[in-house]
């Protein structure tokens, strides 16, 4: 009974004002402050591990060393008025001096990442993982509890001194499921240097796969490109659907979408099509193939592997905010009846682009999506806005949700704020301008073993040369001449929901008088098609603006 009176003692000593503040809430502490000032009485009887408190108006708390531990007589099920006023009233009694003790936190620095994460499920960590890499904004205060603030998402989160991370506690108030605690943690290491990338993607990251789908299908492709087309087999096609089963059983979905469009390309081939070409055959089997060596390769890390094996499903994480500058919208319509809109914004925070896609199947006799009025409707983001006005603004994005494509998510939860448009020469671009027309080609397969996205590029054009409308292949050609006085040919193919603008554009004394420019462009097979023109801080697009 002796120690734990000494016990207890000690633990009352460590209630400071923050420390009860943060267990309760302001309001709480302060109405257990005016009761004591009414003066309520309060008796203790010790135990051998706890102390029964009596109150004058009857209640009870059993309280222990340990302020999550305890048990009231009065209906809360949780930390109640009473709790506090127990402890707060052994302070006056024994004339405690509430003191902040020199706290100790090295524990979140020293201790490995496996023992701090064992609290959390493999799809939190993983969200974190990703989360990580956009800014916050940290604020770090030590007393008696280590706080660490991320500032765009307006949570706060303390670390006790006791090397547990599952004591923590989070002002979002999400006992279960609450990953601001471990995203504060590894912010926190971060920022002091310690960083555990590779030991984190070990628990997310299953790169287990069949290495014997792997080893048929490099050998198949291998055969395939030592056979030649004239050769080949017309079952080729059949091993290859055999394969790609195989390949989605085998978790690995990277390779079952390349088998596909290997097996894809050569039923064009068999069928004589137009649309078969033996460039972008040779470059799926070589990008297939390079990439079951890397996958092979025993010096790859988890992470590289993961990224090689990719996805079955894609999923969109939780960002605290991401700065977005427009940089265009395109319309496009696929053979296999699909329409849609893809949005493109830069994002100076770190140098990518992001994009936003609304589409649909139009192959059912009551669906039909018309650009016009997709691109005039209002936007899930902001009701105020149409997606017009956001496809040209600058944007301030937060709780937004993008996956791993850098796709965004329309859902409602995020908001955005629309801020004065920067002058497109007055933002920092990087790599994705390009000043000299020779190397657009050179930009063919850079991406050779990340995430195969669109091949877009920014061309710093000096002044539009000449336009033309092709007859024969039913293309509007817009040639342009950068400052070097090199020529490239831009190409808008035909489609009746935009060919007013294309008149438009075929005759527009504006479009040939512009000078110093900039075009948002995407490689399509052999061609380079136009999006958008930017100078200064406007924008118009080529498909939907005119």
């Amino acid at each position: 009974m002796a120690d734990f009176s000494t016990q207890f003692h000690r633990f009352v000593a460590l209630c400071t004002e923050e420390y009860l503040i943060k267990y309760a809430n302001k309001g709480l502490y302060n109405r257990a402050q005016k009761e004591l000032e009414k003066g309520v009485q309060v008796t203790y009887e010790f135990q051998a591990d706890q102390v029964t408190c009596t109150l004058d108006d009857g209640t009870v708390c059993e309280l222990t060393d340990d302020i999550e531990r305890f048990r009231c007589t009065c209906p809360s099920d949780k930390i109640c008025k009473h709790v506090l006023i127990a402890i707060l009233s052994y302070h006056r009694q024994e004339g405690i001096d509430a003191q902040v003790p020199t706290a100790d936190f090295s524990w979140i620095l020293t201790q490995p990442i496996d023992t701090l994460c064992r609290h959390f499920t493999e799809s939190q960590i993983d969200e974190v993982l990703f989360r990580i890499h956009y800014e916050e904004e940290l604020a770090i205060t030590q007393g008696a509890f280590l706080t660490v603030t991320l500032t765009f998402q307006g949570v706060e989160v303390s670390f006790l001194e006791e090397a547990d991370i599952a004591k923590s506690m989070c002002s979002c108030k999400e006992k279960a499921g609450c990953i601001h605690r471990l995203e504060a943690l590894i912010r926190y290491r971060i920022r002091h240097g310690v960083t555990d990338f590779e030991t984190l993607h070990q628990h997310t990251a299953d790169v287990t796969y069949s290495a014997d789908v792997v080893s048929d299908t490099r050998t198949l492709i291998a055969q395939i490109a030592t056979t030649g087309l004239a050769k080949l087999p017309q079952s080729v096609c059949d091993r290859l659907e055999v394969l790609a089963i195989a390949a989605h059983n085998g978790n690995l979905p990277n390779l079952e979408r390349e088998i596909r469009g290997i097996n894809g390309e050569l039923g064009l081939f068999f069928k004589r099509h137009v649309r078969f070409s033996k460039d972008l055959f040779r470059k799926r089997l070589t990008r297939a193939y390079m990439n079951l060596e890397a996958l092979e390769q025993k010096t790859a890390t988890v992470e590289q592997k993961a990224q090689l094996l990719g996805r079955f499903k894609s999923r969109y994480y939780p960002i605290p905010r991401l700065l977005l500058y427009a940089l265009g919208a395109n319309p496009w319509e696929t053979r296999s009846a699909y329409k849609g809109i893809t949005y493109y914004f830069y994002s100076p925070d770190d140098g990518c682009i992001y994009t936003y896609t609304e589409a649909r199947p139009v192959y059912y006799e009551d669906v039909s999506f018309l650009f016009a009025d997709q691109y005039a409707k209002r936007s899930t983001w902001n009701y105020d806005l149409t997606m017009k006005q956001i496809a040209s603004a600058q944007l301030v994005a937060t709780i937004c949700k993008v996956n791993r494509e850098r796709r965004l998510s329309s859902s409602e939860e995020t908001s955005i704020a629309i801020k004065p448009r920067m002058r497109i020469e007055d933002v920092e671009l990087g790599e994705l301008v390009v000043t000299d027309w020779a190397q657009v080609r050179s930009k063919e397969g850079r991406q050779l073993f990340t995430d195969r996205r669109e091949q877009l590029m920014l061309l710093k054009a000096s002044h539009v040369a000449e336009t033309r409308f092709e007859q024969k292949t039913q293309n509007f050609l817009i040639m342009v001449e950068d400052a070097g006085g090199n020529y490239l040919s831009l190409t808008i193919p035909y489609n009746k929901e935009w060919a007013g603008s294309v008149r438009f554009l075929e005759k527009s004394r504006e479009l040939l008088g512009l000078r110093d420019f900039y075009i948002l462009a995407q490689q399509v097979d052999d061609a380079i098609e136009p999006i958008s023109l930017l100078k200064d801080a406007s924008l118009s697009n080529l498909k939907l603006d005119f």
